[in-house]
């Protein structure tokens, strides 16, 4: 695999080139970074509009039949947040340029059909077909209820908007489902214009051909943009106040308890990957503290893990348990954090946790989709670090590092979703 070309298309539009021949499909997508503020729903409902069709293919039959044109390519859309900015992501998958007959390019169709979906979408008196609008919102509604369904989900989404209260990051991604109701053409249109106008964004493509063509479309397409590019910068609240705590109870068979950390970082770089490290071996596989102690010696919860978000610096350490067990299972997390900052951790844990990591982000190679995602999560930075670049970083952290990176954490917040023992079926 090539080492990935960043060219640059225009004011704050990158696109990310990586050749290679490992895969048998290629995919090229675009990840569009906004602040998290604003008409945050207009934003979130955006990409499932752009997908649905574009002026030259403006119904579900001409698009999909565009589609198997293509050897059977496939659309995807999504919103997400890294850091404080709003992500809104659309994607192409397809098969390869070679495996294709007469040396026709799929990848550079698949680029011009993303252009089409991005910069021509399908308009009714210049403004977004009511219709699509209010289908899309239903299913936006439908998606905010699925997560709320799903208790752990649920759960880190409470503690995350109880910590971050004062800061973007505590923010749904999807905005509000008030503001989802209230959605109209026009509001989505004026997101779709911000969008183009001024968001970071970044193109990867991944293919075993070259991306001249496509980096050349892509400089037509926004040659005709005028461009002013907003600036996304993510709040790092480096050390906790006083604790916050929350609790809600709801008929469930079991609790679900949420610690949220701030991990001392002034900046996403910050001690990184030192904080990586710190919270895999405090909680992220099987030979973590929180693992072998929290959930497998002292049998406190039915699950245990520790999760970090290095682009906003928190870590939340999330478990299933007996509701009774909360203050207990509060206790016992603490200390394990406490056990790493006092430099109880031996090398052949370090070593385990390293390993596992790096086998973690050499996966990433597997598959173009990941490679897609693993480059377009480093948009707001511009770079185009390489899985294999990072696991030298992973490799070069010591004792001492993760000891430090540990004694920078602080709890911030403890959010318990406490269950009455029996669960409600509608």
């Amino acid at each position: 695999m090539a080492e990935p070309k960043l060219l640059t298309i225009a004011d704050g539009v990158q696109l990310v080139a990586v050749q290679t021949d490992t895969f048998k499909t290629c995919r090229i997508g675009v990840q569009i970074a906004l602040p998290l503020s604003g008409d945050i729903a207009a934003k979130a409902v955006l990409p499932y509009i752009l997908r649905r069709s574009c002026r030259r293919y403006p119904d579900f039959t001409s698009l999909n039949g565009h589609l198997d044109m293509l050897y059977g390519a496939t659309l995807g859309a999504s919103v997400s947040k890294l850091g404080e900015a709003q992500m809104l992501k659309l994607s192409i998958s397809s098969i390869d340029d070679r495996f294709v007959p007469d040396g026709e390019s799929v990848a550079a169709q698949a680029a011009e059909l993303l252009a089409q979906l991005l910069f021509e979408p399908k308009l009714e008196n210049g403004t977004f077909a009511l219709a699509d609008v209010e289908q899309e919102k239903r299913l936006l509604l439908e998606r905010m209820r699925s997560e709320d369904d799903d208790k752990r989900v649920y759960a880190r989404r409470r503690c995350e908007e109880v910590m971050c209260q004062s800061e973007p990051f505590g923010k749904n991604r999807y905005g509000t489902a008030d503001e989802i109701e209230s959605l109209t053409p026009e509001r989505v249109y004026a997101a779709w214009r911000e969008a183009l106008e001024t968001a970071v964004i970044r193109f990867v493509l991944v293919t075993s051909g070259e991306a001249d063509e496509v980096c050349a479309l892509l400089k037509t397409q926004f040659s005709a943009v005028s461009r002013r590019v907003c600036d996304i910068r993510t709040q790092f609240v480096q050390t906790a106040g006083a604790v916050r705590y929350e609790r809600e109870t709801q008929p469930l068979m079991q609790g679900t308890l949420v610690m949220g950390f701030r991990c001392g970082m002034k900046d996403e770089y910050d001690m990184d990957p030192a904080v990586s490290v710190m919270a895999d071996v405090f909680g992220g596989g099987t030979y973590s503290r929180l693992f072998s102690v929290v959930r497998e010696k002292m049998s406190l919860c039915y699950f245990c893990a520790a999760r970090l978000n290095r682009q906003k610096g928190v870590m939340l350490v999330f478990s299933g348990i007996e509701t009774e067990n909360e203050e207990k299972t509060r206790e016992a997390i603490l200390a394990q954090l406490r056990e790493i900052q006092d430099g109880a951790l031996t090398q052949e844990t370090l070593e385990t946790s390293v390993r596992s990591l790096c086998d973690t982000i050499r996966g990433y190679t597997d598959s173009p989709d990941v490679l897609c995602a693993w480059y377009g999560m480093q948009i707001l930075n511009g770079t185009a670090k390489t899985p294999a670049q990072r696991i030298s970083e992973i490799r070069a952290v010591t004792l001492p590092q993760v000891q430090s990176a540990a004694k920078a954490v602080t709890l911030d917040t403890v959010f318990m979703l406490a269950g009455t023992g029996e669960e409600h079926h509608d």
